[in-house]
């Protein structure tokens, strides 16, 4: 194959290690073709296949058993032969998480590095490659004084090397996955730390020598927390979520290219009920014409999570999808698009044993389908998909062990032929998603 919060006011706790952080639920991340060349989508949108409509089969590929990890709470990336790659929360020889790679056909499980939290702790977020197979990812805590980091893995000998240690001043517990650039670029958040409010921040790595800097830092009125990957058009300009702040809620906010000046897009309200959904916690996906599409987790009393889009130009807000806490709650996971616009993306809760689901909401009428049910599984990332249509996952918990699962859906429908260019955009933004989990303080 080729595969290419609820808290409602800015309170504050403290982690284990004791940075000041918000106690959210869950976190994601999306990025477009452009940023990153050997996304998993975008290989499959070049390998040009188109997707059979049939019913939905779920197979597990791969359970986690602690030993090998445990909580993968990322999104996949895969490679050009379809081994997949991820990232598990805890677990492995130390327990502060693996990086993990299932390979095609055998779906062999290996684990390719372990966290021993002087190297970096508790991976919350996938990893991606740059051009030469090398794989770069965050650490929500370790390094010197347990404010995580940005670590690298070289292809071939997979060696870990810590590329940055945060220290508060220049951000704290990176909760998201990074993104590139055509020249080789990393940008991040962080969720904590930056500027004088600690709010958050959005930093690049210079290309080759790893050089460090702050792009943006948030102060509440702005947004803050942002928990989810960042998103970069065609000119560079950054795109992302921030889980609060705002009028209270949550933002989706724009970082100019070259000015790095944050500007607010989109707020999210609160008036006894969520009027246009609240929290986001993952990353944002766009369509050719540069609209914007995201989820929030939402959970109140009229709202258990949205499907969002956001306009290109206006910045006009419509709701395309909303979850009534019956059926299926807390979409904390990104989305992904196929070529005929339909989007995907999963549920932390739902389905008839609460262990979440896959949905679908349809291009043109918005109607919301349950392609996917799990039991007691909580998938709390994104999906990706192979040039046959066929998603790939993660899972935090369930499997023999409950430690988590590697998980595959077939017959879903995603059409990866793209009828013309326009299609092609969209498909390409694929999400490789990361979350926080629900109702859970961050520890090392």
């Amino acid at each position: 194959m080729n595969v290419t919060g609820t808290y409602p006011y800015p309170q504050r706790a403290r982690c284990w290690w004791g940075n000041p952080i918000r106690r959210i639920p869950k976190r994601l991340l999306v990025l477009r073709n452009s940023c990153l060349l050997a996304s998993a989508a975008f290989a499959a949108l070049q390998a040009g296949g188109s997707a059979a409509w049939a019913v939905p089969t779920l197979t597990t590929l791969a359970t986690f058993d602690n030993s090998n990890g445990a909580e993968p709470t990322a999104s996949l990336i895969a490679d050009a032969s379809g081994n997949l790659y991820g990232t598990t929360y805890s677990g492995g020889a130390n327990g502060y998480g693996t990086v993990f790679q299932l390979e095609a056909g055998t779906r062999a499980l290996t684990t390719l590095t372990t966290f021993d939290k002087s190297n970096g702790a508790r991976p919350y977020g996938g990893v991606t490659f740059d051009a030469a197979g090398n794989l770069y990812g965050t650490t929500v805590g370790g390094g010197i004084i347990n404010d995580g980091t940005v670590f690298e893995i070289a292809a071939g000998t997979h060696a870990l090397s810590t590329l940055v240690t945060f220290n508060g001043t220049n951000g704290s517990a990176p909760r998201a996955g990074l993104i590139t650039d055509a020249a080789g670029n990393l940008y991040g958040t962080t969720s904590n730390g930056g500027g004088t409010n600690g709010d958050g921040t959005v930093f690049q790595l210079a290309a080759g020598t790893h050089a460090f800097s702050t792009l943006a830092t948030f102060n509440y009125s702005n947004g803050a927390f942002p928990v989810g990957s960042l998103l970069a058009d065609a000119t560079g300009n950054l795109y992302g979520t921030a889980d609060s702040g705002g009028s209270g809620f949550g933002t989706v906010f724009k970082v100019a290219a070259g000015t790095n000046t944050l500007s607010t897009l989109a707020s999210f309200d609160y008036h006894h009920i969520y009027t246009n959904g609240a929290y986001p916690q993952s990353g944002l996906i766009a369509d050719a014409a540069g609209n914007l599409y995201g989820t929030t987790e939402g959970d109140g009393m009229k709202s258990f999570g949205t499907v969002f889009e956001i306009a290109a130009g206006t910045h006009a807000f419509s709701t395309l999808a909303t979850f009534d806490g019956r059926g299926a709650s807390d979409p904390i996971g990104g989305l992904i698009a196929d070529a005929a616009g339909n989007l995907y993306g999963t549920t932390y809760y739902g389905g008839p044993n609460g262990g979440g689901m896959v949905f679908e909401v349809a291009a043109g009428t918005n109607a919301l389908s349950t392609l996917a049910t799990f039991n007691r599984a909580n998938p709390s990332a994104g999906l990706i998909a192979d040039a046959d249509g066929n998603l790939y996952g993660t899972t935090e918990n369930g499997g023999a062990n409950n430690a988590g699962t590697v998980f595959e859906l077939t017959g879903t429908g995603f059409v990866t032929s793209a009828p013309e260019p326009a299609a092609v955009s969209l498909i390409g933004l694929a999400g490789l998603g990361l979350l926080a989990r629900r109702r859970r303080t961050w520890r090392t």
